[in-house]
């Protein structure tokens, strides 16, 4: 029996008779809550764990736009919404508290100094009209705490006050920043003034009223020119009063100067390039229409620049979207439009701002010492002989001077830097300042670091085989659980680890794209490899016949899988079931190493070259493209809804299949007693005389989409093995360019936020040749 009872007036009764007051307990618990010490304990518990939250926000943001994980974006979000709450609870505790504690300012202070900076990577975009409000409320709440700072009688006021000064003044200037940065030609409204000025430069040397090519495609300067409107269109005319001081595309590549004439000056007239080109594209995105003539003078500078350009190296061409979409993100997504609205100067003087603030900080932190024996009648907290108050507030002094050294170098590294670095040096490239080996050296040393990298170089991966009978139970349970804050995941989506593109993928959509050509406002109706190969009569049932992209896909993808099984099976590789041990340890080398073994056929498997890298292209845009359809439909050619009715379709049949047997093998086998049945019926066909080829192409459109594909592969895998790799290479190179042309440029510019998709790289340059659509999608 318990030696403690409960009756139902809720009163506790020992057996020894005493009785306790369980309603007493809880009291007696509040009340001790509510003592000084227990309340100073609390808030610099919660001082402690906001602090750590800004420092996990302070690290993982600086990954967001590179990160393909969307957990990352949902854990930084979460974090911001619960640190705003406690960030204004701990104000109003600290304000209410009923003891003194010197260090109650420092925490005000320095709370509400990270969180009003800790957005400086990608706290908001310049067409994000909300921020405005944000900083005005930031410069209220700077206001606030300086009456809080001033109602302290303080041995370290004198930082303490330069410290608040310093950060009102730095949040009225983002406020102003971000006015200056919307109005400035450069940004704002560059792509309201860009399409006239392209227009009429083009007409004026039409009628040879100015034979100055310089003056084409702008990169830097027109805000030092005057601006007004010219009629009868009353659009923007910029009238160059100073010319030296605009920079354009040719002016950077027709440098004769020491650094520009160089062999290493690709990388410093590529990033001119791929500016010019992220403004054209900002056009794109900002429902700006350019002139039908502009768009031709565009599609000959790409294709002249970097597809039809013999002499540029793939990885270069590659280089140059990735800057581009780079430039795009960071107008878009980042506060690097406020930091650089004005150029060089503007970095300067957030540079000294932030200079500023590390000095006081670091004055300020000094100064504290003062108070590590507290005045009489202050509450602190002593563990021994160490003052709690003093070292946590030392800590997070710290963490703030880390923060404003790790901004000054992310600003001092970006790409923008490096662009107006190349840009100054053309302006004043007669100057002996600049015309000297010493500055040249130290232009070239901005170029070194690979923070500022513009992509993170990597395609997700989808196997629709191996995925389809996932069932995310614990997943399903922890998003109802959280309310939706973990990421949903359905059955049979099983992400796969990202890869890093392979280069000889980039090498292949290269090759597709001068294949396919780049001439037309729509891309033909005609996979050029198979052509190349003479096979394009033999599968143009699966390209051409069936009625969306998606099916194309899923088709082609369900037929490169068992291609690769079969390519695994002639290299002699074990497919069968690996042992429980062997499995957990390759769980875990991949859990803790972040790697996976991204193909079916190991690399260590002799293949000579031709073979691997079409198994390597044709493998990695299969997975791909099935990702994009699962994970990304809004990126496809099809409507919204219809690429997830269809894989929902093929799941469903894919799954009446036996459960006791191993995977792969299973769906080798099943599949391919699926394709026996539909050749059998074809040999019944010929032997009645029948028309065998169109009623062979018929029964195969009447199949669902995995019969379709196990066809497909079967009649692969009948061809000879090198012969087999070719046409699936080239097709998912082929399909690709097919899908990447598209009229939904806000899902593009929407993914651009967590690092973009590979799709978009050549959808943009697509969207400047004047190309939104291809033909093999134009069915009724």
């Amino acid at each position: 029996m318990s030696e403690k009872m409960v009756d139902a007036s809720g009163v506790i009764t020992s057996m020894s008779g005493k009785m306790v007051d369980a309603s007493g307990v809880i009291t007696s618990f509040f009340i001790m809550l509510k003592e000084d010490t227990y309340v100073l304990i609390r808030i610099e518990s919660l001082v402690a764990l906001v602090t750590m939250m800004f420092l996990v926000m302070f690290i993982m943001d600086f990954y967001r736009c590179r990160s393909r994980n969307s957990t990352v974006i949902t854990v930084l979000k979460t974090i911001d919404s619960l640190s705003d709450q406690i960030v204004m609870y701990l104000l109003g505790a600290m304000q209410s508290a009923r003891f003194d504690n010197q260090m109650f300012p420092v925490w005000c202070t320095v709370l509400v100094s990270l969180r009003a900076s800790l957005g400086y990577l990608s706290g908001y975009g310049i067409t994000d009209r909300e921020r405005r409000l944000t900083e005005v409320a930031n410069v209220i709440k700077f206001l606030a705490f300086g009456v809080l700072n001033g109602t302290r009688g303080l041995e370290f006021h004198k930082p303490l006050w330069v410290l608040w000064a310093i950060l009102l003044l730095r949040s009225v200037y983002r406020f102003l920043a971000h006015h200056w940065a919307i109005g400035s030609l450069w940004h704002g409204r560059s792509s309201e003034f860009l399409p006239a000025y392209m227009h009429e430069s083009r007409s004026d040397r039409e009628e040879g009223n100015n034979l100055d090519k310089h003056q084409t495609y702008l990169i830097y300067g027109e805000s030092s020119q005057e601006i007004g409107l010219k009629r009868p269109g009353y659009n923007l005319h910029l009238n160059i009063v100073d010319s030296p001081s605009l920079i354009t595309l040719d002016r950077i590549s027709e440098c004769r100067e020491p650094l520009l004439s160089s062999s290493s000056s690709n990388r410093y007239k590529d990033m001119g390039l791929a500016f010019t080109l992220s403004r054209l594209l900002r056009c794109r995105l900002e429902d700006v229409t350019l002139h039908k003539e502009t768009k031709k003078e565009i599609q000959r500078l790409i294709i002249s620049e970097i597809t039809g350009n013999q002499q540029m190296e793939v990885k270069r061409a590659f280089k140059i979207l990735e800057l581009e979409l780079a430039f795009v993100r960071d107008y878009f997504y980042t506060l690097y439009p406020m930091v650089f609205w004005r150029g060089l100067s503007s970095l300067c003087f957030s540079i000294l701002l932030s200079i500023a603030t590390f000095s006081v900080a670091f004055w300020l932190a000094i100064g504290i010492r003062k108070a590590y024996e507290p005045l009489e009648g202050t509450l602190v907290v002593w563990v021994g002989r160490w003052n709690v108050d003093v070292l946590i507030t030392w800590v997070f002094m710290f963490f703030m001077m880390f923060k404003e050294v790790w901004e000054i170098v992310t600003y001092l590294l970006s790409n923008w830097t490096r662009l107006l670095l190349v840009c100054k040096y053309v302006q004043k490239s007669q100057s002996w300042l600049m015309r000297n080996a010493l500055t040249e050296d130290l232009i070239s040393s901005f170029f070194v670091s690979k923070i500022a990298d513009p992509w993170h170089g990597r395609i997700d991966q989808y196997d629709f085989l191996q995925s389809c009978t996932y069932k995310p139970s614990f997943w399903k349970i922890a998003n109802a659980v959280t309310l939706g804050k973990t990421e949903r995941k359905l059955d049979g989506r099983n992400r796969g680890k990202a890869i890093k593109i392979p280069e000889c993928v980039k090498v292949a959509i290269l090759q597709a794209l001068s294949r396919i050509g780049l001439n037309n406002r729509q891309l033909p109706r005609e996979i050029p490899s198979l052509n190349d190969l003479n096979q394009f009569p033999r599968y143009k049932w699966a390209c051409l016949d069936l009625d969306t992209c998606s099916q194309v896909i899923l088709v082609w993808h369900i037929a490169t899988s068992l291609c690769e099984i079969k390519l695994a099976q002639e290299c002699e590789m074990d497919l069968t079931k690996p042992r429980f041990l062997h499995s957990a340890w390759s769980r875990l080398k991949t859990f803790f190493c972040c790697t996976s073994k991204p193909y079916l056929v190991n690399d260590n498997i002799h293949m000579h070259g031709d073979l691997k890298t079409c198994y390597h292209t044709a493998t990695s845009l299969s997975r791909y493209c099935a990702y994009l359809q699962v994970f990304r439909p809004e990126l496809l050619p099809d409507s919204f809804v219809v690429p997830d009715l269809i894989f929902l379709e093929a799941l469903q049949k894919a799954r009446e299949r036996p459960d006791d047997c191993n995977l792969i093998w299973c769906w080798y086998n099943k599949l391919m007693v699926i394709a026996e049945e539909a050749a059998q019926k074809k040999q019944e066909a010929v032997e009645n005389n029948q028309d065998a080829a169109q009623d062979y192409v018929d029964r195969r459109l009447s199949m669902n989409l995995v019969q379709q594909g196990a066809t497909l592969g079967k009649d692969l895998i009948s061809m000879d093995r090198e012969i087999r790799w070719k046409i699936l290479a080239g097709v998912w190179a082929d399909l690709l360019v097919h899908i990447a042309p598209s009229w939904n440029a806000v899902d593009h510019k929407n993914n651009l936020e967590s690092g973009g998709e590979f799709i978009t790289l050549i959808w943009a340059l697509l969207c400047h040749c004047g190309i939104e659509k291809s033909k093999m999608w134009d069915k009724e």
